[in-house]
């Protein structure tokens, strides 16, 4: 199990023995000891990475008041700056659970923040998180582009039906090559939901799935004669990849997520399973 410790000093009122030395030292070492984040003399939120959890974890963003990767890792989330809109990142408010600044909040305007989290077609990599989508149709979450206005490589959205969909082209000078896949179900606005993709390197495919359930699987739509699947490494067929890796933003019009997100969980070289997923559901 790994342990994150976030301590920050506690803030008492004029409640019985929270005033107390004592009670004070007490709350801490607890904080301490338990790997919690503590405020205000309660147990707010933990930050504990599950061992079940642990291999693969590349990133785990909880979005409580900032982008910091709480897996141990330090990759943190960053405003990408270059070609890319000028932000000041996310808002924040209350959580699914409903504690203050618990889950990070997008305007649809011109909020996002970036990891170096970089999928490629030909190894294993998940995406899991919980979103509560302000509109369920047209939906941008995140996704990965050359440049701003650049033609899209790995992209997590909802379409135009509020069916939730992964896509990555090609690189090839036409862009008619996809790697695409959308889920049966449709999703609702205003509410919160789970989604992970889970992909194979060794198919180069992947899963789709919502609340836990898998609802939808990615092909190949190919246009060129002789191209399939991608070749990590050698041009002209492998997926556009790269950082930034831009979360609340995304590459068709209207380019920005409008709604919130909370516990982004990214993994490299695994595939989550059913259990992880139900794990990652449960976690505060």
């Amino acid at each position: 199990m790994v342990f994150v410790l976030v301590c920050r000093p506690l803030q008492f009122n004029n409640v019985g023995d929270l005033q107390t030395e004592a009670r004070r030292e007490t709350i801490i070492l607890e904080c301490l000891l338990g790997g919690k984040y503590c405020s205000n003399g309660f147990k707010i939120q933990q930050y504990i990475v599950p061992a079940s959890l642990a291999s693969g974890l590349y990133a785990w963003y909880p979005l409580d008041g900032n982008t910091s990767d709480l897996s141990g890792n330090a990759n943190h989330g960053y405003f990408p700056g270059g070609s890319w809109p000028a932000t000041l990142g996310p808002s924040y408010t209350f959580s699914r659970s409903n504690l203050p600044n618990g889950t990070a909040s997008f305007n649809g305007t011109d909020q996002l923040f970036s990891s170096d989290f970089a999928p490629v077609c030909n190894e294993d990599f998940s995406i899991a998180l919980w979103i509560f989508p302000n509109n369920a149709t047209n939906n941008q979450i995140l996704g990965f582009q050359q440049g701003n206005g650049s033609n899209p490589g790995v992209m997590l959205a909802l379409n135009g039906t509020g069916h939730f969909e992964f896509s990555s082209y090609f690189s090839y000078w036409n862009n008619q090559n996809l790697t695409h896949g959308a889920s049966s179900t449709v999703l609702s606005a205003n509410v919160w939901t789970h989604i992970t993709y889970v992909h194979s390197g060794a198919t180069q495919q992947g899963t789709i799935w919502v609340n836990g359930v898998n609802v939808g699987a990615t092909a190949d739509t190919v246009n060129v004669s002789n191209v399939t699947g991608c070749i990590t490494g050698s041009l002209p067929f492998q997926w556009w990849t790269g950082t930034p890796l831009n979360i609340g933003y995304g590459y068709s019009n209207p380019r920005f997520f409008s709604g919130k997100m909370d516990d982004i969980w990214f993994f490299k070289g695994r595939q989550l399973n059913a259990n992880d997923i139900s794990t990652l559901m449960d976690l505060p």
